[in-house]
């Protein structure tokens, strides 16, 4: 991975802290992402995708303290991504059948319960941000729009299937151990800015991660 830009500091005109999310969604968010972390890190899901972090990412996240875990939780966006999966053709909802082309998982317990469940909350609030902020749910969550027209589609019993498909959640910036280290630097010093930069960092990498090359100079990435 190439060298990632440094925290430009005050008044480098980064995007506003608050602009996306009103309280309750941010507090909702800040719940997700501390369920996130819990789940994956103990390992109580390993066979899920959403748990498939780089071993040095997975090693120094484990060794940060839980209160800065926590504060590294409540930042503006998720740290995880929603992948549905793909092909699915909406249908009418029925007694009889939920999502096309899907399965009804059977019933789980234990640490496969609790994933589940938390895969639920996230696709509910994922169709929250749909529903009311497609712009949040972009920046946010990293939502491409026609995964947000899929969940926008569904009824709730659709949304409940979707959300026990294997593979639903992913980490985000699963193998980028630079980009956790400046979310952590940037908690650690009470640093909206660097908060906020480290988002910025951790965008372009979205770019590139999906197969494209990263902004630079006279190339304006697409704005969200």
């Amino acid at each position: 991975m190439g060298t990632l830009p440094s925290d430009p500091g005050p008044g480098a005109g980064v995007p506003a802290r608050h602009g996306l999310l009103p309280p309750a969604l941010r507090r909702d968010l800040a719940d997700l992402n501390n369920q996130f972390l819990d789940l994956t890190l103990a390992g109580e899901a390993s066979g899920e995708p959403g748990c498939n972090w780089a071993e040095p990412v997975r090693r120094r996240l484990r060794e940060i303290d839980r209160p800065t875990r926590t504060r590294m939780a409540a930042v503006p966006f998720a740290l995880f991504r929603l992948v549905p999966p793909a092909l699915i053709a909406p249908t009418p909802a029925t007694p009889t059948n939920a999502v096309a082309d899907l399965t009804v998982p059977p019933p789980v317990s234990g640490g496969q319960g609790r994933w589940i469940s938390f895969t639920h909350q996230a696709t509910f609030f994922a169709r929250r941000l749909v529903d009311g902020a497609a712009l949040a749910a972009n920046v946010v969550l990293d939502l491409a729009p026609e995964a947000q027209s899929l969940l926008g589609a569904l009824c709730p019993s659709q949304l409940a299937t979707l959300a026990a498909q294997p593979g639903i959640v992913r980490p985000r910036w699963p193998d980028h151990l630079r980009f956790w280290e400046m979310l952590e630097a940037a908690v650690r010093r009470d640093s909206s800015e660097a908060l906020q930069w480290a988002h910025c960092v951790g965008v372009c990498l979205l770019d590139i991660d999906a197969g494209g090359a990263p902004p630079g100079p006279g190339r304006r990435r697409p704005r969200r």
